[in-house]
């Protein structure tokens, strides 16, 4: 009777970890790159979207703590990541980057007056994001147009910055979650013509590398709305991806093994 039970328990756990494990993928598909920077594995960086695009480092970033769990820290001159061009990056309606930054300044790499935090931008340019000297301190982004934040980003102290191309062709900001700017009459983006490479830490221009420590870099193929914004600014990769499913079946087979 026992193993009839314990037979019973193990098929009703696989069941619900199938089912969890489908909830997630659901949940997640917008999402099309998502780098926790949690862990390294050598100069290779996890994407832990459901699209695996895989970053490799350049230079010699620090790891060290970060918002959630660990982040990468970036020299501004040799140190940023390099994603390799794949469909999935590219946006044609929308797209919302963010990330959790801790910059030591504004100018980049060289004389620039930008620091880049993450672009895909060949020519035409799909999304291009940078913290500028101007504004005192300003975000700015080039999407099919260039504009800039009318709230600056605090030096030397956690901020969530977040970027968008709106479904209305607007540019769109939020920084802690607040609104931090719109500003319409932007172009059509690009879709599959921006066969460029996506970088974090460094933009294409050259001379904007970026000083500081970057963590919970995410990049949607559409527009999230100011809630959802906020629910992501408070996830970390535990919360945003919820229990992992492999890790979930293990932990309870052992449980079970044990009751048994």
């Amino acid at each position: 009777m026992k193993s009839k039970i314990f037979i019973l328990s193990v098929l009703v756990v696989i069941v619900f970890v199938s089912n969890l494990s489908q909830a997630a993928n659901k949940l997640e598909k917008n999402l099309v790159l998502y780098l926790s920077f949690d862990e390294l594995d050598g100069k290779k960086v996890e994407d832990h979207s459901i699209h695996g695009n895989h970053g490799e480092i350049s230079g010699k970033p620090t790891l060290v703590d970060g918002k959630f769990g660990k982040a990468l820290k970036l020299n501004g001159k040799t140190d940023w990541v390099t994603i390799a061009h794949d469909d999935s990056l590219c946006v044609s309606k929308a797209v919302t980057v963010m990330a959790w930054i801790n910059a030591e300044s504004h100018k980049g790499g060289g004389t620039a007056q930008w620091a880049g935090i993450l672009a895909k931008s060949n020519n035409p340019r799909s999304y291009s994001f940078y913290t500028t000297t101007d504004g005192g301190g300003a975000l700015h982004f080039s999407s099919m147009g260039g504009s800039t934040s009318n709230k600056p980003v605090e030096l030397k102290k956690w901020q969530h910055v977040v970027a968008q191309m709106t479904e209305k062709k607007a540019h769109r900001y939020y920084i802690n979650g607040e609104s931090a700017g719109e500003f319409a009459g932007k172009g059509a983006l690009p879709g599959k013509v921006d066969n460029a490479e996506v970088f974090v830490g460094k933009t294409h221009e050259g001379n904007r590398e970026f000083v500081g420590i970057i963590d919970e870099v995410r990049i949607w193929n559409r527009e999230l709305s100011e809630k959802e914004v906020k629910e992501q600014m408070e996830a970390g990769r535990l919360k945003l991806l919820g229990v992992d499913p492999q890790q979930k079946l293990a932990s309870t087979w052992g449980l079970l093994k044990r009751e048994k």
